[in-house]
């Protein structure tokens, strides 16, 4: 996928989109991927798969929803994918989090947005800045069920995890009706796509209907160990 055909497919998708941020993401995926020289950060190494499914992939959620003005953190950032595509395709304030610190020094290294960045895991940020973000981000992190633990206790009561889910989307969804039903939670609706190279890709939208209990979320160990 070239520039132009980039810019393409986000209009046929009703994404709005300008030559000044489609620079940008182009910019930053140019610093990404000459960073990657040295430090691992993607497998994905030439420009126009990483068009597709990178810049285009991040962006998905947007042709079904409006997520300009909000607070937004993207949990588990790594390279900064979808949070800072969010943060330059919407005027939406955008905090990146992961755990690792290295990832974190790169993105900062990007001088040209303007993100919040936190080094640390989802469950320990979230005890000091529980119900803060309109929406919280999840894409290639965990299974559902754990997300959500994770996730909503970040989100205000009426806001959304917003899950980037592939073909195992439905099962996901099933594993985690014991989660959502404990979390006060409820999947509203499912954006379908098909990226550019054949694969689904399917945007879960949940909605937080009610406070999380102080209870949640538990240590990382006993998430992954014994799912809601």
């Amino acid at each position: 996928m070239l520039k132009n055909e980039l810019k393409e497919l986000l209009i046929k998708n009703n994404i709005s989109c300008t030559d000044a941020q489609i620079d940008l993401s182009e910019k930053y995926m140019n610093y990404i991927l000459k960073t990657n020289e040295s430090i691992n950060l993607t497998a994905i190494k030439d420009p126009s798969s990483f068009r597709e499914l990178m810049t285009y992939d991040s962006l998905v959620p947007l042709k079904d929803t409006n997520l300009n003005n909000k607070t937004i953190i993207d949990v588990g950032t790594g390279s900064g994918y979808p949070g800072v595509m969010l943060s330059i395709f919407t005027n939406s304030k955008v905090t990146l989090l992961d755990s690792t610190a290295k990832k974190i020094n790169v993105i900062k290294g990007f001088k040209d947005i303007n993100v919040t960045t936190v080094v640390g895991r989802c469950e320990e940020y979230a005890k000091e800045h529980r119900e803060k973000f309109d929406i919280a981000t999840a894409r290639a992190v965990s299974a559902l069920n754990i997300l959500l633990e994770l996730c909503l206790p970040l989100v205000k009561v009426g806001g959304y995890l917003i899950a980037y889910k592939g073909k195992n989307a439905d099962e996901e969804i099933k594993q985690a009706k014991g989660a959502l039903r404990k979390l006060d939670a409820e999947v509203e609706y499912i954006s379908d796509d098909i990226l550019p190279n054949g694969e689904e890709r399917h945007i879960i939208f949940i909605k937080k209907k009610k406070e999380t209990s102080k209870k949640y979320p538990r240590d990382y160990s006993s998430i992954v160990d014994k799912p809601l």
